[in-house]
């Protein structure tokens, strides 16, 4: 039998990491983070990171053990590849060994507890939890990714995107496939520099070859009205403001992570570094977030739609019946 996976997705702000440790509590289970901007340490609040405790080096949310964040310092390359590779390796494990004992931050008397204590209790079922709808598409469907790295070819992306910047790599793609503006965020380097590598090697446009994979999935996603869910990212944005955000890139910059590193170009990070080095105004820059959060959140929304084996949910009850059918 393949081994059951369950899988919560949706927009951002749409509330789905509290379904996924709701359901990690009822069902022993642990998460796998499928956030492209959550693997990178010291930067928690403008990726919304749970506060998490790490003990020995592993990470909790509210009781409940989470694989995929804090993986790489911000000047790190970190890619579709790395996390496929490192997510399959969590899920091929027979059990999670990290525990899964009820540990909060107003208790120390569980984390104070042997750390024996907490490996030895295992848990079995893995759950994703994430909006990176191409991290998720790429693990359910076993995706080819055509021989991996092209280190030559990266380089002379690189070197046109240097001189010549991110737009001329964008024509670069656009002529093989011109609806690339609907498949990937274009704002993130990231994602424009994989996209040219794998549309500049097949010559078609972006698509991998699917194969079957040795997991069963469960699929839910998280629905939200539209307008609730741009009423939330905006409260979000206020509160990302509030507790911390222009701080926390100061900090990054100061620590010498420069405001052109991938890591630093994903969305709250960059209008921050705008207004840091006075190419904005704060206001500017808050309102730049929020809009361009609500745009992440209308393409991540746009990607999930065309998966027809999505199950569709709006409450944890509703979950809890999906996957209690799926596991039984």
């Amino acid at each position: 039998m393949k081994k059951k996976i369950i899988v919560i997705l949706g927009a951002t702000a749409s509330g789905k990491s509290g379904i996924a440790i709701e359901l990690a509590k009822k069902f022993n289970g642990f998460l796998i983070s499928a956030d492209s901007r959550q693997v990178y340490q010291s930067m928690d609040i403008g990726t919304n990171k749970d506060s998490l405790i790490c003990i020995d080096g592993k990470y909790f949310i509210d009781g409940v053990s989470e694989f995929l964040v804090n993986e790489v310092t911000p000047e790190k390359l970190f890619t579709l590849d790395d996390w496929l590779v490192r997510t399959r390796a969590v899920l091929q494990s027979s059990t999670d060994k990290s525990g899964n004992q009820p540990i909060n931050q107003s208790t120390n008397k569980l984390i104070n507890q042997s750390t024996n204590q907490l490996i030895n209790k295992s848990t079995n079922h893995p759950i994703i939890v994430g909006g990176t709808g191409l991290y998720i598409s790429a693990l359910v469907d076993n995706f080819d990714l055509r021989g991996g790295l092209d280190l030559a070819l990266r380089a002379e992306i690189e070197k046109v995107m240097a001189e010549k910047g991110a737009d001329e790599v964008l024509k670069m793609i656009k002529a093989i496939d011109p609806d690339i503006e609907n498949k990937i965020d274009i704002k993130n380097p990231r994602r424009v520099m994989r996209a040219a590598e794998i549309c500049l090697t097949t010559k078609k446009p972006l698509d991998w070859q699917k194969g079957e994979s040795e997991f069963d999935f469960l699929l839910i996603g998280v629905e939200r009205d539209r307008k609730e869910l741009y009423e939330k990212i905006n409260a979000r944005v206020d509160q990302m403001i509030a507790g911390g955000l222009i701080e926390e890139v100061e900090k990054l910059m100061t620590a010498g992570y420069s405001c052109e590193l991938p890591s630093m170009t994903g969305i709250g990070y960059r209008q921050i570094c705008d207004y840091l080095n006075g190419k904005t105004s704060i206001e500017q820059a808050i309102e730049l977030i929020k809009r361009d959060t609500r745009r992440y959140a209308k393409r991540q929304m746009t990607w999930f739609r065309r998966d027809k084996r999505i199950h569709w949910i709006k409450t944890a009850n509703e979950a809890e019946v999906l996957v209690k059918e799926f596991l039984a």
